[in-house]
């Protein structure tokens, strides 16, 4: 038994060691994260329809969504939009209930529309047109920017260019030099502007006309690792 032991005492030893001996070779590292941003115009303007019918027959409820939804084609239409160009997203059929009674009293049939714009200026014409119809159908309009590869790259940039610049003055007040980049990560977003949300008709020009939309943000977070060396 003292035989074994003495033999494996060293092993432990290097086992022990090595760890520390690597950790002693390695360069020394600097993590920084930063952000950078870009302002850009949306280019899609994105109008919410609910097309919706109630009624104490299920059937009755289902035409009265009909009815309504023939008029938003029909509005479409008149706008020089195919209704094939609107999309619905979601489609309900549901009770309501007397709870107290414990009975159902009506029906409510719903489903949501999205209209997707690219030329603003056919968006006032539009919401006067449904709107002024005293049609309920029109939800509001959001603004999205799809197409951001080129603001994504701005945006990058400045992240990466923030990130070296802090690096290189944590490096500076430790009395070194930054290296090379070793590694970097970068997650990129566009944000979507706030949108107009109309909860009933309005039998009135829309209030928008000659505004332009609010400008979008697209934000990059970069993560870069830098090598540290000797002045």
């Amino acid at each position: 038994m003292p035989r074994i032991t003495a033999r494996l005492l060293p092993f432990a030893l290097i086992l022990l060691l090595a760890p520390g001996l690597v950790a002693a070779q390695k360069p020394p590292t600097v993590t920084v994260s930063a952000q950078g941003s870009v302002q850009a115009q949306p280019d899609t303007a994105v109008v919410q329809f609910q097309i919706s019918g109630q009624n104490a027959e299920v059937q009755a409820a289902y035409a009265q969504a009909q009815q309504q939804a023939e008029q938003l084609r029909a509005q479409l239409r008149q706008q020089g939009f195919a209704p094939a160009q609107a999309h619905w997203s979601q489609y309900a059929v549901s009770p309501n209930w007397d709870y107290q009674a414990h009975r159902v009293t009506s029906y409510s049939v719903t489903a949501d529309v999205q209209l997707l714009v690219t030329d603003f200026r056919r968006l006032a014409p539009l919401m006067n047109a449904v709107s002024g119809s005293g049609s309920s159908a029109l939800r509001g309009v959001s603004f999205e920017l799809r197409h951001h590869a080129a603001e994504r790259r701005q945006a990058i940039a400045a992240a990466y260019a923030a990130a070296q610049a802090q690096a290189a003055a944590l490096a500076a007040a430790a009395g070194l030099k930054l290296g090379a980049l070793v590694s970097a990560s970068v997650n990129a977003a566009a944000l979507v502007a706030p949108g107009v949300r109309l909860m009933a008709a309005v039998a009135a020009p829309a209030p928008t006309e000659q505004f332009t939309p609010q400008a979008l943000t697209v934000t990059a977070n970069v993560t870069a690792v830098f090598l540290l060396q000797q002045p």
